[in-house]
């Protein structure tokens, strides 16, 4: 994976959409939980979806609402993951 946009994609794919509600709509800022697009099933669906497709393995302590209000919070913990395997 190597962009927020890509991600989004991920993601979008993993949501139930509600009737008149597009997953092109979705875009890194959009508020995941707030507007109810995810639920414990459909984070635990991204986490499997980001390690089968792209190779990130989150954490247990990294599967956490904070990580998951919209795709650039959670775009920033892997940013962060893959920050400490460089180091």
């Amino acid at each position: 994976m190597i962009s927020v946009e890509e991600l989004c994609t991920l993601i979008g794919s993993r949501i139930t959409w509600g009737r008149g509600e597009d997953a092109r709509s979705l875009d890194a800022d959009t508020p995941l939980l707030e507007m109810g697009l995810v639920d414990s099933l459909a984070i635990m669906e991204i986490v499997t979806a980001l390690h089968k497709e792209a190779g990130i393995v989150l954490p247990d302590t990294e599967i956490v609402a904070a990580n998951f209000r919209s795709p650039k919070a959670l775009w920033n913990a892997i940013e962060n993951l893959s920050g400490e395997v460089r180091k």
